[in-house]
């Protein structure tokens, strides 16, 4: 899971005992330092020069932060993300298919860089019972509940491991409208989460009945009416596709950006295992949030917005100071400049991140905001 931390400028005199020390040059390049003495202090790193107070407020338009500032480390708040796997279980999949999307989510629910999702999973079809073949609502309850990875992971893949491809239709009506439904309850229970379902199958929409509600389950227009229904949701709740080799692209394509997520990422014959792990891979990184709260200090009037900087370290580099921007590309802006909430890092900044599971961003307290 990515490191997001807080930078909060520490007290006069409070240099921490075994900390390591950021300096801050004029050019904005950072380098370090270690130390074994203090007076004091909470623990943690130590980001700038002299252990001072912090700046005096007010921007500057270089690149170049006040190196009197000192600042210790926090945990910095964003939105948790929560990720319902529909999978499709169709005999259509038995053979190197199952076998790709088993291997392929095992990966993905074992990876590091997946630690923090909250994660279901929910088989389709089910066996035939009593309970009416079109309700959406038997779909709403996973086979593996919703739990946070690594946690998780060995229930999902016992059960990916239990499960074979025997089902004899693709009902994908009520399949993805329970997990729209699932995902609707999740964001009541917390607006602050962010939902997303993801339907893997190999195959286009088939039964499991003539009509479904008045309306014809295997109509493509139907389906996109249950991925833009959870869209337009407040919160919204994402529909993602993937499409293992025999899915209909033109379908897959038209329930994502119904869903809110453009299109389906669409998996070839070629190397089937590799392709899926890496549309899983960019699930997660769209899944990601690219927006953090406001550290409380500010909120409260300890710092000024005008004393908020961000910065981010991408993997294997060295840390660097994003620019507060206007018109947002790369850099950072604020929700609200009039009464600003949160922090959002600009569609650039974001691309590179959701492909950089090790970058880590840090929120620095104190200083002059860098503004482009």
């Amino acid at each position: 899971m990515r490191f997001v931390s807080i930078l909060v400028a520490a007290t006069v005199g409070s240099v921490l005992s075994g900390a390591t020390l950021w300096a801050c040059t004029p050019d904005s390049s950072l380098t370090t330092t270690s130390t074994s003495s203090g007076t004091g202090g909470t623990g943690g790193e130590l980001f700038g020069g002299s252990p001072t107070a912090g700046g005096t407020g007010g921007t500057t338009t270089d690149a170049s932060v006040d190196n009197t500032c000192g600042y210790t480390t926090e945990k910095a708040n964003t939105h948790p993300v929560t990720l319902y796997i529909m999978m499709d279980k169709s005999s259509s999949m038995a053979g190197f298919k199952w076998d790709a999307a088993v291997a392929g989510l095992t990966a993905f629910v074992s990876d590091q860089a997946s630690a923090g999702l909250t994660v279901g999973l929910r088989f389709f079809p089910r066996p035939p019972d009593a309970i009416p073949a079109c309700d959406q609502k038997v779909y709403q309850v996973p086979d593996v509940p919703f739990g946070l990875l690594p946690g998780n992971t060995q229930p999902i893949v016992d059960a990916l491991n239990a499960a074979a491809p025997d089902g004899f239709s693709t009902p994908i009506y009520p399949a993805l409208g329970g997990a729209i439904l699932a995902g609707i309850d999740n964001a009541l229970n917390d607006p602050n989460v962010r939902t997303a379902v993801l339907l893997v199958t190999d195959g286009t929409p088939q039964g499991p009945a003539p009509t479904c509600g008045g309306v014809d389950p295997e109509a493509t227009p139907v389906i996109e009416d249950l991925a833009k229904t959870g869209a337009e949701y407040s919160p919204p709740v994402l529909t993602y596709v993937i499409g293992l080799p025999g899915a209909d692209q033109t379908f897959a394509n038209a329930v994502a950006a119904a869903g809110g997520t453009d299109s389906a990422l669409l998996v070839s014959n070629v190397n089937v295992e590799q392709a899926f792990v890496d549309a899983l891979n960019k699930v997660r990184g769209d899944a990601l949030p690219c927006d953090y709260e406001i550290p409380k200090a500010v909120g409260v009037g300890e710092f000024e917005v005008s004393e908020v900087n961000v910065l981010v370290t991408y993997s294997g580099k060295e840390p660097e100071f994003l620019s507060q921007v206007s018109a947002c590309g790369e850099g950072w802006k604020y929700d609200d400049p009039v009464n600003p909430k949160r922090i959002v890092l600009c569609p650039d900044t974001c691309d590179k991140l959701h492909t950089d599971f090790g970058a880590k961003i840090e929120i620095a307290l104190g200083c002059e905001t860098i503004i482009k």
